[in-house]
């Protein structure tokens, strides 16, 4: 990828797999190529294992029928008049002298030979048609570097059945549109989403895509049809089954043996878990990480945090930011209007003051109703502040109100009798077991919404509502603030109010308090539960995750930023 005249990003030649994804759906590519996004899913990650073995095997894959066995290695070839470059996973000469790509596939064939229609275009076969396109365009490649080729074959591992591809007139005409087409949506917009497409459920980008909610938001399609009224289906998987891993033990040391994550604790306790299910890495305090295992995951895109043994978050390590430079390049030309930031903090501050209304309305034991009353007008005032100081006086405003009566949401087990359990918020250090506690969470949720924004490609650093200072990442500060009283606040209430966590579980001194080992590991555990916690969105009416919602917002986000959607509503719990 290069920069062109007057900006214009060059990303060259195309991928001939990313032929495939086009022929499938042009968002789809346009994510995928354009963006660079990507996401596994089980049939991505089945597939990468299986590619993987027969490499190890010096085989190009593993398909069962002796005729394949003669096939070379891989070829890497590219043209650049077709404009393509990719990998062939083998290929085998045939006795007339002509050259057959052959193309392994996890999924199935299709059961009969039947016919497709790709747009204006019509294809016959017993073979998918972007398989088809994919296989011709490596029949191409292999014409423009002198190996002649008519035909191709394509192995379906689901069903085992091998499909043999006759490169046609036809089929070659349509492969160069859809090479034309690739080039032209480079320099696109990102193609609307399909409406209503049965494809949405196979994408494994299904989640990045955001098909029928961005739909939704944006109230039309194309032909003027209303999709607010329509029912958004249930395609976004509803929470993410990778694991987070939390290491606390002083002295403990992870590495790594085959494809596994290997944990060993200072009493000689070994636990091992398979890379392919963590999602994150969290490393608090003197805790060691081998080379190895760091590397292994970066190139896995497993997150790893660092935090102080109180907590901290300190730094996180994650692969090199290359994901959807546009996105960036979008976030810092929109966050230097100063329109822009303090419309999205007038979202943000009123979207947090509403949510610590709710916890207070549905958890607090004997509040004066003035106090919602207050709470409802400062965020009302917040909709009409006209910049970014006027904001924080009314954040200010309403957090004193909601840390004044936080304790009436609280029951303390174990606490001395007149002790004051909480007086205000204080933290560097706390002084409380509520504050130590509050900090911990605080800390917890600043992991997952910077990992969240990573994810998605924007810079952390740069936010539109927190001051900017170096090594703070002010977008993460911004997009917490409504999730702070939802997520972080619940759980220091659940673990408290259950007595899961009690007074005699905190060290306490005159200027200090900090959480005990063993109570530390119960509050991971609550937090990871309220983090896979089901609820339904208040916008699409469907259930999921509180980690899959932190994602969820970002991507909105996002897409406000490259003008996708009209506007970014952060979410308010009803």
């Amino acid at each position: 990828m290069n920069i062109g005249e007057r900006g214009v990003i060059q990303l060259g030649a195309v991928p001939i797999r990313m032929l495939n994804e086009l022929a499938y759906c042009e968002r789809l590519y346009h994510l995928m190529h354009v963006q660079g996004l990507f996401e596994s899913s089980a049939d991505t990650v089945e597939g990468t294992f299986q590619h993987r073995r027969a490499e190890l095997h010096q085989r190009p894959s593993d398909i069962g029928a002796g005729a394949w066995e003669e096939a070379p290695q891989s070829l890497y070839l590219g043209d650049e008049d077709l404009g393509i470059v990719g990998k062939l996973d083998a290929v085998r000469r045939k006795e007339d002298g002509t050259w057959e790509p052959l193309e392994t596939k996890h999924a199935n064939a299709p059961i009969d030979h039947v016919t497709f229609r790709v747009g204006e275009w019509v294809l016959e076969g017993g073979a998918w048609p972007n398989d088809q396109i994919q296989l011709c365009a490596q029949g191409l490649l292999l014409r423009a570097n002198g190996f002649p080729s008519a035909s191709g074959r394509i192995f379906y591992r689901g069903n085992r059945k091998t499909v043999r591809v006759v490169f046609s007139d036809h089929l070659i005409e349509l492969t160069r549109t859809v090479i034309r087409r690739a080039h032209e949506l480079e320099h696109e917009p990102m193609p609307l989403p399909l409406r209503q497409s049965n494809k949405c459920f196979r994408c494994s980008l299904n989640a990045i895509c955001l098909p029928d909610e961005t739909l939704h938001l944006l109230g039309s399609s194309d032909d003027g049809e209303d999709t607010e009224t329509q029912k958004i289906r249930e395609i976004v998987p509803r929470r993410d089954d990778l694991a987070t891993v939390y290491v606390s033990g002083h002295g403990s040391k992870v590495g790594k043996s085959g494809w596994e994550m290997v944990i060993v604790h200072p009493d000689g306790e070994r636990i091992t878990l398979p890379m392919k299910d963590v999602r994150h890495i969290s490393l608090f305090g003197n805790v060691q990480m081998s080379t190895q295992v760091l590397h292994e995951c970066l190139g896995q895109g497993i997150f790893v945090s660092f935090l102080t043994a109180a907590g901290r978050l300190l730094g996180m390590a994650h692969p090199v930011n290359t994901k959807n430079v546009l996105v960036r390049q979008a976030q810092f030309r929109r966050f230097d209007v100063e329109d822009t930031r303090v419309h999205l903090a007038r979202a943000i501050v009123r979207a947090k003051v509403l949510n610590q209304r709710t916890m207070l309305r549905r958890n607090a034991c004997g509040i004066d109703k003035g106090v919602l009353k207050e709470l409802k007008v400062a965020a009302d005032r917040a909709v009409s502040a006209k910049d970014a100081e006027t904001l924080l006086g009314i954040e200010g405003w309403a957090a004193k109100l909601y840390i004044r009566n936080f304790p009436t949401m609280l029951k303390v087990h174990g606490a001395p009798s007149g002790e004051v359990i909480m007086n205000g918020r204080n933290r560097r250090p706390p002084k409380d077991p509520v504050n130590a506690l509050l900090s911990l969470a605080y800390s917890l949720l600043t992991r997952e919404v910077y990992a969240a924004v990573a994810a998605v490609g924007l810079d952390p650093l740069l936010g539109f509502y927190h001051r900017i200072e170096p090594g703070r990442p002010a977008l993460v500060l911004d997009l917490m603030e409504p999730f702070r009283p939802i997520i972080a606040d619940s759980v220091v209430l659940r673990v408290f109010n259950t007595a899961e966590i009690q007074w005699s579980d905190f060290y306490i001194g005159p200027e200090s308090c900090a959480v005990k080992d063993k109570a530390r590991k119960t509050f991971f555990l609550a937090f990871e539960r309220r983090m896979n916690e089901m609820v339904t969105h208040p916008v699409f009416g469907y259930r999921m995750s509180y980690r899959r919602i932190l994602e969820l917002e970002v991507r909105l986000l996002s897409r406000y930023l490259m003008g996708e959607l009209p506007d970014y509503r952060p979410l308010v719990t009803r």
